[in-house]
């Protein structure tokens, strides 16, 4: 397979903070959701004024927005969806995802000339399938996370060109088929395809069979519990050609839940890896040390090179692996002064080691020689959640972050 067109660097914006930091760290376009009909309620996510501040921003900077209409709707709910969509075209996102064929009509009937992209929820994995939906006006296909790469290649060949095809490459899994699970409703009461999951997954579970103890069941146990249904996060940054080699239009970030930190240094890692990628170069092993930086479980690469459980285990304990503090972000810079005014995120104080990310680059290793509160006195320390103060660095930018080491 030949490359296409570059494929779009796609990342989540859980909030209107996370979809300027995607943008700025190099995002093509974003997922986002208001306050109803979206997979992700536990994200801030958007009102309809904050939306259309961020998809101002974004298409002031040539990137666009996807709204996420994804949810599986009960019949009660619907009666409110005509008046939500008619409302949400007022915004002009550039796209609606949706899972659901009869929300997709509806979009159709209370949208003006909507363009469609059909989510990972509703578990695509072959070309006719592809076709079918194709066929009801559908130009983009997320497809399903059980896909290997041979058959994202087979699928390419044989459906439309004009068809795009989008994958998510990066971000936390989910053990049922498509992200379609009852364990929330069952243990909890919470709609997981309504975008209220619970997580069941992800918590600890010990398994025992009384009538055949000649089935052996293994479980294996850690210092933190057993866990059979909490899989490991994916992450392909380092086969980043290979992606794009497969024919896919769309690289997509998990994470609208994530920190603001996390949106920006895994969407900048993965944007300066598919660039070298198209400039010839290889491979930048520093891009992995960035997307290992953010909290996150550990990788593995799913389903991509075929089925998980012969390949490599990708069900693990549910331990968040953090590496570096998000320390800061800088809000302004004057060069005259050497002066970065910046709001806190975590506390920092003389002496530190830290370091520096800008967009583009894998980020520099500064000292924290001398702070300042907002009036300009000198401090030894950053006390207090997002206050301001100044940091003394130099060639700084607004939107640049401080992390520790």
């Amino acid at each position: 397979m030949t490359k296409r067109t570059k494929p779009e660097i796609l990342s989540p914006a859980g909030n209107p903070e996370k979809l300027r930091f995607a943008v700025d760290y190099g995002a093509d376009a974003v997922y986002c959701a208001l306050e109803r009909f979206g997979m992700r309620r536990a994200a801030d996510n958007f009102t309809k004024e904050s939306l259309a501040s961020a998809i101002a921003y974004a298409h002031e900077k040539g990137r666009k927005v996807y709204l996420t209409v994804n949810v599986m709707p009960h019949e009660g709910e619907f009666g409110e969806l005509p008046r939500f969509i008619a409302e949400a075209d007022e915004l002009k996102p550039d796209a609606y995802i949706v899972s659901d064929p009869g929300v997709m009509d509806c979009i159709k009937a209370n949208a003006k000339n909507p363009e469609l992209h059909l989510s990972t929820q509703a578990s695509t994995v072959n070309a006719a399938a592809c076709r079918f939906w194709h066929r009801q006006g559908v130009k983009r296909i997320v497809l399903a996370r059980e896909l290997s790469l041979a058959e994202i290649k087979a699928i390419r060949k044989n459906v439309p060109e004009e068809l795009e095809l989008e994958a998510f490459v990066h971000g936390a899994m989910c053990v049922s088929y498509s992200g379609r699970c009852l364990l929330s409703n069952y243990f909890a009461g919470r709609d997981a395809n309504g975008g209220a999951c619970a997580q069941p997954c992800r918590w600890k579970y010990y398994v025992h069979e009384e009538k055949r103890p000649e089935d052996v069941i293994s479980a294996e146990q850690d210092a933190y519990g057993t866990y059979l249904f909490s899989s490991k996060d994916l992450c392909m940054i380092d086969h980043i050609g290979e992606l794009a080699e497969a024919g896919l239009d769309s690289l997509k970030i998990e994470g609208r839940v994530k920190s603001a930190y996390y949106t920006a240094a895994v969407t900048n890692a993965y944007r300066m890896a598919l660039d070298d990628y198209y400039d010839g170069k290889p491979f930048d092993p520093a891009y992995m040390a960035e997307v290992e930086s953010v909290s996150h479980r550990e990788y593995a690469t799913g389903y991509f090179y075929g089925n998980p459980h012969e390949n490599a285990n990708i069900v693990g304990n549910n331990v968040y692996l953090k590496d570096r503090a998000f320390l800061a972000v800088v809000k302004d810079y004057n060069p005259e002064t050497g002066l970065a005014l910046c709001e806190q995120f975590n506390k920092m104080q003389i002496g530190d080691r830290a370091n520096l990310l800008s967009p583009g680059t894998t980020g520099r290793d500064i000292t924290v020689t001398e702070l300042f509160d907002k009036d300009g006195s000198p401090i030894n320390d950053t006390k207090h959640p997002r206050m301001a103060f100044y940091l003394r660095v130099e060639n700084a930018k607004a939107g640049d972050l401080i992390r520790g080491l």
